[in-house]
């Protein structure tokens, strides 16, 4: 795989978790959605699950 993709990949994941961590602050797990996660993060669903299966993993 090239570099620049698996850079890529990491920034992704990287926001991913970032967004998921900032909305356990004010939410429960079964209060936040993969929806809500990709409009923060500014990502596509399709790139969340191309990484994860669910928020619960």
């Amino acid at each position: 795989m090239n570099m620049k993709n698996n850079k890529r990949k990491r920034e992704s994941m990287q926001k991913i978790e970032q967004v998921l961590v900032e909305f356990l602050q004010t939410k429960e797990l079964n209060q936040i959605s993969v929806s809500d996660i990709c409009k923060k993060a500014g990502l596509n669903r399709s790139t969340f699950y191309a990484n994860y299966i669910d928020i619960y993993i």
